[in-house]
């Protein structure tokens, strides 16, 4: 860690802090590459954990699209960590409130059954399914901090911890050892409208996972048995408000929200 590191991560918990909007990082603030991106994201995580938000269980995937990746302006994805407490079980509900400019994702995650070392791998979709527990239904909670669009960039967004608020997790699918997991069906149903249906290959779980755990590894970073790790949402985000209640299904297991 750097005086630099530490200076852009105790400005971005005071900016969550003050529930200001989200901005580009600028001037001696801004990291340099995305390198001291995530050096500025470890210290931020260090940081809430000293002042009570409390330890990650978890790690979340962003732009794991080509087209949001040349929004960004990098070619690759980017990960964060997902705090212990913000980890929910389906069926939830949460409060808008509780949120500076929220986003729902719709996502498979990973519940681990062996961690990944510094140093490990690198991994591949076959290597990783060893250490993977469970499979699961989930939505990613992420905040956007009311953040202009075309504004944004990969260094800021690596920093703030790729915007992750939590995860509500649903229950697990049963045998998925044996299902093609780059072709289970997935469907969004929100409050009364029609259904909206992807592939879950669409996010290529199992090599988003290798992804993460090779790039923590390289890192020197550390993933615990029991972690939960998302993987990349099938559906474009949507923004919930109040009254709003949501499902979403991988191969008929369904996890839950509801918005108040």
């Amino acid at each position: 860690m750097t005086d630099r590191t530490d200076a852009t991560a105790r400005e971005l918990k005071r900016q969550h802090e003050a529930g200001e909007t989200y901005r580009t990082l600028e001037g001696a603030l801004k990291p340099v590459d995305i390198d001291e991106a995530y050096a500025a994201q470890f210290r931020l995580h260090q940081l809430h954990l000293e002042n009570g938000r409390g330890p990650l269980a978890g790690r979340k995937i962003a732009l794991a699209s080509k087209v949001q990746q040349e929004l960004c302006g990098v070619n690759h994805p980017i990960a964060g960590g997902v705090f212990k407490r913000d980890i929910h079980q389906s069926p939830a509900t949460l409060r808008m409130a509780d949120f500076n400019g929220p986003g729902l994702e719709f996502e498979m995650a990973a519940v681990l059954s062996e961690g990944v070392s510094p140093g490990e791998g690198p991994f591949d979709a076959q290597s990783i399914r060893a250490k993977v527990k469970s499979l699961h239904p989930a939505f990613e909670m992420i905040i956007d901090r009311h953040a202009d669009y075309s504004k944004i960039e990969a260094t800021t967004m690596v920093a703030d911890n790729c915007w992750c608020a939590g995860v509500i997790l649903g229950p697990e699918i049963e045998n998925w050892r044996d299902l093609d997991l780059d072709d289970l069906p997935c469907e969004l149903l929100w409050n009364d409208e029609p259904p909206v249906h992807a592939r879950s290959g669409d996010a290529g779980p199992l090599d988003k996972l290798a992804w993460i755990a090779t790039e923590l590894a390289r890192r020197g970073q550390s993933l615990n048995p029991g972690d939960v790790v998302i993987t990349g949402s099938v559906i474009r985000t949507r923004a919930p408000k109040a009254g709003d209640h949501v499902r979403y299904r991988i191969a008929g297991y369904e996890t839950s929200v509801k918005m108040v």
